[in-house]
């Protein structure tokens, strides 16, 4: 049975459908940003640094409005910082860079979603889980008699939508093997293309199709809820780092405990879709 589940007022509403995912072009062009200060200024400073790798690739998780990278990620990072008493440093870098960065030492943490065997063989550790995801289908309203089941989207063998290097890319390599597979570098090219009727689904984590699926001025997209995967999102860091992970756990309880992690998630993804056990 599927939940319709809304958090927040109107207002938060409004704040989410002001942060939908934006171009990001303007600010890739290959370079690495460093958010917040700077190793040395920490360092100069006496505080340690906590450094976030992220991928901004689209509200509600990570996006650059107007130069600024924002998003439900970036807040649970500078909450996790501030409470940890360490100087928060974000640097933004392509998804499928953030395992071999954090692997390298380059930064200490990321939100992930990969499952526990692919984290034991790459010689990381999840913390508990900060929100429950996992891939969904948004299709054009007009198509909801051809996939309104889970089974019509993983046998189609029409053109299919997805983000390089995500989780999602990985469904439809692995799961959808008639698909005319078609990649692209970000969300927002993916959707404008689902739009103009050059794939036929784009297929990206829940938090993108609730965003996108159930704005109020939405009229063309439909978000099929039912999910493809079942997925936690977390935050993943270097196994030998037993220390911080520990840390981390202990806030996350208490976030839980006080309803703060319910707060933070709730103002970037006010209304989404649960499966009820």
């Amino acid at each position: 049975m599927l939940q319709l589940r809304v958090a927040g007022s109107g207002r938060a509403a409004d704040s989410r459908r002001a942060h939908r995912p934006a171009r990001l072009r303007v600010y890739a062009l290959g370079v690495c940003l460093w958010v917040c200060v700077c190793a040395s200024t920490a360092q100069d400073a006496g505080v340690p640094a906590l450094r976030l790798g992220v991928s901004a690739h689209g509200a509600p998780l990570a996006f650059f409005d107007q130069g600024v990278l924002r998003g439900l990620v970036i807040d649970l990072a500078r909450a996790l910082a501030q409470d940890l008493d360490m100087e928060l440093q974000v640097r933004e870098m392509p998804e499928a860079r953030l395992v071999d960065a954090l692997r390298g030492g380059r930064i200490d943490l990321t939100l992930s979603t990969l499952p526990p065997t692919d984290l034991h063989a790459l010689g990381l550790a999840a913390s508990g889980s900060l929100l429950q995801t996992g891939q969904m289908a948004l299709i054009r309203a007009h198509d909801l008699g051809r996939f309104s089941r889970t089974l019509d989207i993983i046998t189609t063998d029409t053109r299919i939508g997805y983000q390089q290097g995500t989780a999602g890319a990985r469904f439809v390599q692995n799961s959808m093997p008639a698909a005319e597979r078609v990649p692209f570098a970000d969300v927002e090219d993916g959707i404008l293309a689902l739009r103009r009727g050059d794939v036929d689904l784009f297929i990206h984590e829940a938090p993108t199709i609730w965003a996108v699926a159930t704005d109020a001025a939405e009229e063309q997209l439909l978000g099929i809820f039912q999910p493809l995967t079942n997925e936690r999102a977390a935050w993943v860091l270097r196994a030998e780092d037993e220390r911080l992970l520990s840390g981390v756990n202990l806030l996350l309880r208490d976030w839980r405990e006080s309803g703060r992690l319910g707060r933070m998630v709730d103002r970037w993804i006010p209304i989404r879709v649960e499966v009820a056990p």
